[in-house]
């Protein structure tokens, strides 16, 4: 069965042939709409399948049109003898159905799409996934549904926790995500208009609204409590954005089946551009894909498990496992500006002792927030040797604040000698969600349960735990390490709703943080030791760059 409608595309490319808009009935009866992009020559091929609630007609559009573009690189793949199969899941654009973001029934359809796939007669059985974003995420989620022909995933760039990722970032709305993806996925999911037996789509920003705590309804739709179901092969490919990249290194040690973890260069403005457009990378994830459904000998499975880009040397490193085994925890200690005339306090390894004077700061501060400038930074001295940190860190910070809560915005950053400032991650906690589940806790990984939040009292001293974003950095001798603590970030949300985040009044407060003995501030670092460098096998991944 087809659809009636016909839309207009670009040029397919060279090589390819497309059945467009072809309907699959799922278990329930609800159809999905796929484009199939076939070789031009008659034959059975492995598939690969993409999903998401984004237009199938534009994957095939140049990535700087849209975000959405992220199905994978249709025009390398196909030619080298590949199915490509993109799917509209269920109540987006010309499939059938409600969307609902992510619930089971989405789940069980990837599972029915994979069976589907593997009984056409331009299929050979052997089904695997790629995509970016939605994308990517959707591959956790049906491989573990476990379809008997699904035989490897590629999740590139791909949330796994729908509380802690994407939503509510240490508890607290990002604003910016949730108003422009929501937008735009809304739009997306009601074009080109009536369908039949297309619902309108759930209200997804007052379902986030609804939910402002974890709990079942961001479980059904998160990877991380399936990920010991999944039994196919995963290579996991990490661009290090502040989008999606925690969630995705978070799981990976909770993934028990054979697996592979590619952590790239950070895209430049669009992730899916490197996954759509860079040759290197697609010759890599080709690699990949033909040991799994071609049954070739690529030399990928004789690579070192982990391949590291380090933005700090812009060289591939290559280890064994991630985390790195041989991670050495090391704690930064807030103290006390070395002079007054000094613009930061300092960041020491030798732990404070006796009394200091805690550092104030107004929360939140209009002028401050439109001027961009922080609450506090602290850096180290000039680094007397090279320090290379790899995977998860965090802060704890002993504070106060004259209100009824307050946030914590916390960033890590690289300073050059000439004074330049490199912003490398960051990491957020809403002060009434502080409770820390120490049974699920890892060094570096403080984990919040997000379920019951209980105000802090004003004026009170409290410890608060605080997850950054992993970073995969070599500071430099020379360099100075830099943090910075404040209560906002015009990035993240606008002032609005930044407002919206204190729930005590009158505004403005102050926040205080303590450096001395008894209350020791830090950053948790992951430094990594020298190591003789493992050589890779096969072809090196050293080209793999962003094209935008």
């Amino acid at each position: 069965m087809k659809s009636d409608f016909k839309v207009v595309r670009g040029p397919l490319p060279q090589g390819v042939r497309l059945e467009e808009n072809v309907y699959v009935t799922m278990r329930d009866g609800i159809k999905i709409a796929v484009d199939v992009y076939l070789p031009e020559a008659q034959g059975r091929y492995p598939a690969i399948l993409s999903m998401s609630p984004y237009m199938k007609e534009i994957q095939q559009a140049p990535p700087q049109l849209s975000h959405s573009i992220e199905a994978g690189a249709t025009w390398f793949f196909v030619p080298k003898g590949y199915i490509h199969v993109i799917a509209q899941i269920r109540g987006t654009c010309f499939s059938q159905g409600q969307y609902n973001f992510c619930d089971i029934k989405e789940q069980q359809d990837g599972y029915d799409l994979v069976e589907w796939i593997a009984q056409q007669p331009w299929c050979d059985g052997n089904v695997g996934m790629i995509g970016d974003s939605y994308f990517g995420f959707s591959q956790y989620l049906v491989a573990a549904q476990n379809p008997p022909h699904l035989k490897c995933i590629t999740p590139f760039d791909a949330w796994t926790d729908f509380y802690r990722d994407p939503f509510y970032k240490g508890g607290i709305l990002w604003n910016t995500m949730t108003n422009n993806w929501g937008v735009d996925t809304t739009f997306q999911s009601v074009w080109p208009g009536p369908i039949e037996g297309k619902l309108p789509p759930a209200n997804f920003s007052l379902d986030l609204a609804t939910h402002p705590n974890d709990g079942p309804y961001y479980w059904e739709r998160s990877a991380w409590p399936k990920l010991d179901t999944i039994k196919v092969p995963m290579l996991g490919i990490v661009p290090l954005t502040p989008q999606h990249s925690r969630g995705q290194l978070h799981s990976y040690p909770d993934i028990k089946t054979t697996k592979r973890l590619l952590i790239t260069p950070r895209p430049g403005r669009l992730a899916n551009a490197l996954f759509v457009l860079s040759k290197p990378l697609n010759e890599y994830i080709l690699r990949w894909l033909d040991h799994w459904l071609k049954g070739k000998d690529t030399g990928i499975m004789d690579e070192p498990e982990v391949t590291i880009f380090d933005s700090g040397t812009s060289r591939w490193r290559y280890e064994n496992e991630y985390p790195l085994a041989r991670t050495q925890w090391r704690e930064f200690y807030l103290h006390t500006k070395p002079s007054p005339s000094d613009p930061h306090g300092l960041l020491s390894n030798t732990a404070p002792q006796g009394t200091q004077e805690p550092d104030c700061y107004p929360n939140p501060d209009h002028d401050l927030m439109l001027a961009d400038k922080p609450g506090l930074t602290y850096t180290t001295a000039p680094l007397s040797e090279d320090v290379r940190v790899y995977g998860p860190l965090s802060a704890v910070l002993y504070a106060s604040s004259t209100t009824l809560d307050t946030a914590w915005f916390v960033k890590v950053g690289d300073v050059a000698p000439e004074g330049q400032i490199n912003m490398l991650t960051t990491g957020h906690l809403k002060a009434s969600h502080r409770e820390v589940d120490r049974s699920k806790s890892r060094p570096g990984q403080p984990y919040h349960p997000f379920q019951n939040p209980v105000l802090p009292e004003p004026n009170t001293i409290y410890q608060y735990e605080i997850e950054l974003m992993p970073i995969f950095h070599t500071f430099k001798k020379g360099h100075k390490i830099w943090f910075q603590v404040a209560s906002y970030d015009l990035t993240f949300q606008t002032f609005l709703h930044t407002l919206y985040t204190y729930e005590g009044l009158p505004l403005p407060g102050e926040n205080t943080v303590y450096h001395d003995a008894e209350h020791p501030s830090h950053v948790l670092l992951p430094v990594i030791p020298d190591a003789p460098e493992i050589k890779p096998v096969g072809p090196p991944v050293s080209e793999i760059t962003w094209p935008l």
